[in-house]
C-alpha cells in the first residue's frame, strides 16, 4: 500500500528543505501559498502594473527554484523570498529610464452625483488614487518598508532582514513614510468639531 504525503501540513521551511532536494510537489505547494501574496507585493512596488507584477512573480519563483541550494536552514522562507522580491524591485528601479505615473480619470453621469452612494464611491476612488500617487512619491526604501509592514504585515525584525538593514533604520523609514503620507493626504482628514 502506497501512502501519499500531503504537503499542506508542512511548514514553509520544511517545504523549502524538500525543494532544495528537487521535490517538485513541495515547490508547487510553496508557489500556491505565496504566488498571490508576492504578486500583490510586486503590484504595489512596481506602480500598480499588473502585467509587470505577474512577470516578476514568475521570475521570483524561478529564482527561488534556481537558488534552492542557497537557502539557509533556520531562516524563515517568507523573509528569504521577500528579500529576493525586494532585490528584483531594486534592480528594476536601477534599469528604469522613465518612471511612469498614471492618473485615473473617473467617468460618471452627472445625474448620478445626487446619490450619496455615488459620492462615497467617488470620494473613495479619489482618495485611493491620491494614496497611490503619494505612495509612488515615497523614496524606494520607505515604500518597501511601508509595503512590507502594512500590506504584508511583517514585523519590524522581519523587514530588517528582508531589507538588510538595522531595525532602527526600518522604524525610521516607516516614520518618515507615514509622516509624508500624512502630509500629502491631509486634505482628506475630516475636520473634527
Amino acid at each position: 500500500m502506497r501512502i501519499f504525503h500531503s504537503y499542506k501540513q508542512d511548514t514553509d521551511e520544511e517545504l523549502m528543505w524538500q525543494v532544495a532536494r528537487s521535490n517538485a510537489k513541495a515547490f508547487e505547494e510553496l508557489y500556491t501559498r505565496y504566488a498571490r501574496r508576492m504578486q500583490g507585493f510586486f503590484i504595489r512596488m512596481l506602480g500598480y502594473d499588473i502585467a509587470k507584477a505577474e512577470d516578476f512573480t514568475q521570475e521570483l519563483f524561478l529564482k527561488v527554484y534556481e537558488s534552492r541550494g542557497a537557502y539557509e536552514e533556520g531562516r524563515t522562507f517568507s523573509s528569504w523570498a521577500f528579500s529576493m522580491a525586494y532585490n528584483l524591485c531594486k534592480n528594476e528601479y536601477r534599469h528604469r529610464d522613465i518612471v511612469e505615473s498614471h492618473e485615473q480619470e473617473l467617468n460618471y453621469n452627472s445625474d448620478a452625483t445626487e446619490e450619496p452612494a455615488f459620492e462615497q464611491m467617488y470620494d473613495r476612488a479619489v482618495f485611493e488614487n491620491q494614496l497611490s500617487l503619494s505612495l509612488n512619491q515615497l523614496p524606494t526604501d520607505q515604500l518597501a518598508a511601508f509595503t512590507l509592514r502594512y500590506n504584508e504585515e511583517l514585523s519590524v525584525q522581519e523587514i530588517a532582514r528582508v531589507l538588510n538593514c538595522p531595525e532602527g533604520t526600518v522604524k525610521s523609514r516607516l516614520h518618515y513614510a507615514l509622516r509624508s503620507l500624512s502630509q500629502s493626504l491631509s486634505i482628506y482628514n475630516p475636520i473634527k468639531p
